[in-house]
């Protein structure tokens, strides 16, 4: 007794909602793209760590501030200190919703959209301007967070460019035309 053969695969046009296999490029800079994602986490956790170090001084030109635009209010120390908490949370907050909203567009980059390739780009022109001062040492504060926040900058940076030039060679270019794609 033989077993049957399997059946043959489908012949014909190919489904419209089959998806194209992204090339190589496309998927390599997906790669690098969430490299800067995570590397933007550590940016930002590392400028946290860095201003709640020196909440102190922060505090005191709160008040000062606050003083100085109306004398007659008075903010003790420890309420400055706590609206400092309170504000260096909603940071913290607002800075991993970005980096959610970053990484739908680098999602829907690598799935052919180019609308987001070109929002990807654009972020990763400002990164690379955004890492100048960093590079010469400027802006950066003191200490172990602020040079690994400078260095977590000069690398979105890097990987940033990598990323945009894997986006736009010519196989990735003739992925992201619209129509149907050839496989």
């Amino acid at each position: 007794m033989t077993a049957p053969w399997p059946p043959a695969p489908p012949t014909g046009p190919v489904a419209q909602d089959a998806r194209p296999v992204p090339p190589v490029d496309v998927g390599t800079a997906f790669q690098l793209l969430c490299g800067v994602a995570a590397l933007g986490v550590v940016n930002l956790l590392a400028t946290l760590a860095m201003v709640a170090a020196d909440r102190k001084t922060f505090a005191d030109q709160l008040i000062k501030d606050v003083h100085a635009q109306d004398p007659s209010v008075e903010i003790s120390t420890s309420a400055a200190e706590g609206l400092l908490l309170v504000g260096l949370g909603v940071t913290a907050l607002l800075g991993l919703a970005l980096t959610a909203l970053y990484l739908l567009f680098v999602f829907k980059m690598r799935s052919g959209r180019n609308w987001a390739r070109m929002l990807v780009t654009m972020i990763g022109v400002a990164m690379v301007f955004f890492a100048i001062p960093a590079l010469f040492g400027l802006g950066a504060g003191g200490g172990v967070a602020g040079m690994l926040a400078g260095g977590a900058g000069i690398l979105q940076a890097v990987l940033s460019v990598g990323a945009v030039v894997l986006m736009h060679r010519s196989e990735s270019n003739r992925y992201f035309v619209p129509g149907p794609k050839a496989q």
